[in-house]
């Protein structure tokens, strides 16, 4: 009985991505560590059709435009630079695709790739406020 029970089940809720759809608003923290440097914490607010990422080691706030593509895929479309008190210069042509490929209680893993770069990023973000 249990099996038949599973056979009918989305194959998203058995790898668990059923919970995509809880992700799209709400507060995160990505924290990223590049070779011989400090950690960098990124916050995360994601509100309706828009993203903010603030990254306070670099001085950087950013605002996007969410696209979600399917229910686990979305673009991340420049919109504004907030703030840059690093002078970083956040190149303002850079359309970033996030897959979310895992979801648990207290954060997602995402694959990301920029149409600027070749080489895709996998993290773990952690989920501050849902």
């Amino acid at each position: 009985m249990k099996l038949i029970i599973l056979l009918f089940l989305p194959i998203s809720w058995l790898l668990g991505l059923n919970e995509c759809s809880s992700l799209k608003t709400g507060v995160f923290k990505m924290v990223t560590t590049v070779e011989d440097s400090s950690p960098i914490t990124t916050i995360i607010e994601r509100t309706g059709d828009f993203q903010y990422e603030r990254i306070k080691e670099l001085g950087l706030e950013i605002k996007y435009k969410v696209e979600w593509i399917d229910e686990c895929t979305y673009k991340l479309v420049w919109v504004k630079t907030i703030r840059d008190g690093n002078s970083i210069g956040y190149p303002t042509n850079q359309i970033i695709t996030n897959t979310i490929t895992k979801v648990t209680h207290d954060y997602y893993m995402i694959s990301s790739i920029s149409n600027l770069s070749k080489e895709n990023f996998e993290g773990r973000v952690e989920i501050v406020k849902r």
